[in-house]
């Protein structure tokens, strides 16, 4: 049966308002380090309150100059008067690694439940990890039961980033290239290809050819999105983040099966 895994809209700037007016958890993704070293919100302010207070490193580098029990302080007054049940930390900066050593000792002390990107989980041993859902080769599964494997499910969580990608074939050596949606949407109207589901990636994918050169796009839609969240939630994690930018209202279709779901 299909855990009620929480699915947390991710959402910065102008999305904010339309994504809170969806009635799911919220990832307010608004909040970083400002000039003095003080806890800084950006964008405009919102009325709503709840979900998850999002704090992300803006390319801090190092040497990491701030002093982080006033950080994690003003964390902690910001989560108590927005009723944030906790932060995520979306820290993939030069300084990355000194930002979540230096806040995790207090946000645990606090007891500040947090997440951190699975990368830096030695530097934050009690945080939740977030996973990430692209896959460009192996299994969608395997890859989701290994980490169950060295880490509490319940403290993991996916970190729901949609793909579009062009490969070469063959494509052992490619890293293959990103694709706007405008330029995803032009090559379906101007190929007209068939489009299938592969299980293992968990992803659509189609091919088609350019003079002599065939190449390979892989790609996520609602239907794969939520394919993989409800792989997640059979697995058991903690919870789930999809961005709101992605998907816009369609982010409702991701809400968790009701109780009497059968599988």
């Amino acid at each position: 049966m299909l855990t009620q895994t929480p699915v947390y809209i991710v959402a910065a700037g102008e999305d904010l308002s339309p994504a809170t007016a969806l009635s799911m958890p919220c990832l307010h993704l608004a909040y970083t380090l400002g000039s003095q070293g003080q806890l800084h919100r950006e964008g405009p302010e919102s009325r709503s309150s709840g979900g998850l207070l999002g704090f992300y490193d803006n390319g801090l580098t190092s040497p990491l100059s701030l002093d982080p029990r006033r950080l994690a302080g003003q964390i902690r007054e910001e989560c108590s008067r927005r009723r944030f049940s906790g932060l995520v930390l979306d820290a993939h900066g030069p300084a990355a690694g000194e930002l979540v050593s230096a806040l995790s000792p207090l946000l645990d002390q606090w007891n500040i439940p947090y997440y951190v990107p699975i990368k830096l989980a030695s530097l934050a041993p009690n945080a939740c990890f977030l996973l990430p859902s692209t896959l460009y080769e192996g299994s969608f599964d395997n890859m989701l039961e290994q980490y169950c494997r060295r880490y509490p499910v319940h403290r993991l969580a996916l970190d729901v980033v949609r793909q579009c990608r062009r490969f070469s074939m063959p494509s052992r050596d490619d890293p293959g290239e990103e694709l706007s949606a405008q330029e995803f949407f032009r090559l379906q109207r101007e190929y007209e290809p068939v489009s299938f589901f592969s299980q293992e990636l968990c992803a659509r994918y189609f091919t088609y050819r350019q003079g002599q050169e065939t190449y390979f796009v892989l790609y996520d839609d609602p239907s794969t999105i939520s394919s993989k969240l409800n792989r997640a939630r059979r697995m058991g994690l903690g919870a789930a983040f999809v961005l709101y930018r992605d998907f816009g209202p369609l982010c409702r279709t991701f809400l968790p099966p009701s109780p009497d779901a059968s599988l």
